[in-house]
C-alpha cells in the first residue's frame, strides 16, 4: 500500500516543527547558561545534540534563530498570563495579576526569562535585521500604559505619567530573572509580595489629593 502523500507531508511538517522546537530550547538553555554573546551556533548545536549544519537547515543564521526564540517566549508568556489578567474585573486587580502572572511564568520557565533578559540587555535586538528596538520597547509598555490610563479614569490609580510607571513596573519584573540566575534558591514569593506592595503604594490614590487640587 502506497503512503498517502498528504499524510507524508504532514509527518514531515510535524518532524520539522519538532526539530525547530528542539533547537529553540537548546538556544534558550545555552543563552541562559553562557550569555547571548557566547551562545554560538556550535554551542547551541552541541546542546541540542545535532550538527551546526542541521541547525542551518532549519534557520538561516543566528539572527533568525534568536528571532524565533523571542517570538516563542513572548507568545508562550502571553498565553500563560492572559487568562489570569482577564479573570480580574478592575484595573487594580489586573495590575496585580499582571505582576503575579509574570513572576509565576518566571517560576515555571526560569531559563526562558534569563535568556530573554540576556538577549535584550546584550544587544540582541540590534543583531536582528528587521527588528526595531524602539517599537519593541513601545509594544512592551503599551499594555501597562493602557491599564494605567483606565485605572486613572476610574479613580483606582492616582495621576502619574503612565509611561514612566510602566517602565518602573517592567524594570522591577525584569530584574528578577537576573537575580534568579545568580541565586537558584531565590525566594520568588517574597519578590512577588514586595513588588506588588511597592507598585500598589506607588499607584494608589493619595488621600485628600482631590480636595487639595
Amino acid at each position: 500500500m502506497l503512503p498517502n502523500p498528504d499524510r507524508v507531508g504532514q509527518s514531515r511538517s510535524f518532524i520539522e516543527e519538532a526539530r525547530r522546537g528542539q533547537i529553540v530550547t537548546a538556544a534558550v538553555e545555552t543563552i541562559a547558561e553562557v550569555g547571548y554573546q557566547r551562545a554560538s551556533m556550535g554551542r547551541i548545536g552541541a546542546r541540542a545534540g545535532i550538527s551546526r549544519g542541521l541547525i542551518s537547515y532549519h534557520f538561516a543564521g543566528k539572527s533568525e534563530l534568536i528571532s524565533q526564540v523571542i517570538t516563542t517566549i513572548y507568545s508562550d508568556a502571553a498565553a500563560f498570563m492572559t487568562p489570569m489578567i482577564d479573570a480580574e474585573t478592575t484595573p487594580a486587580g489586573q495590575l496585580r495579576a499582571y505582576i503575579g502572572s509574570n513572576l509565576e511564568y518566571i517560576r515555571a520557565y526560569p531559563a526562558r526569562m534569563v535568556a530573554i533578559v540576556e538577549i535584550l540587555t546584550s544587544g540582541g535586538l540590534a543583531d536582528l535585521p528587521d527588528a526595531d528596538p524602539a517599537e519593541f520597547d513601545r509594544q512592551m509598555l503599551l499594555p501597562l500604559e493602557q491599564l494605567f490610563s483606565e485605572g486613572q479614569k476610574s479613580g483606582e490609580f492616582r495621576d502619574f505619567d503612565v509611561t514612566v510607571m510602566a517602565r518602573i513596573v517592567r524594570s522591577a519584573i525584569d530584574l528578577v530573572p537576573t537575580a534568579l540566575s545568580r541565586d537558584p534558591d531565590l525566594d520568588l514569593d517574597r519578590y512577588l509580595r514586595e513588588i506588588t506592595t511597592a507598585i500598589d503604594h506607588a499607584t494608589r490614590p493619595v488621600p485628600g489629593a482631590a480636595e487639595q487640587a
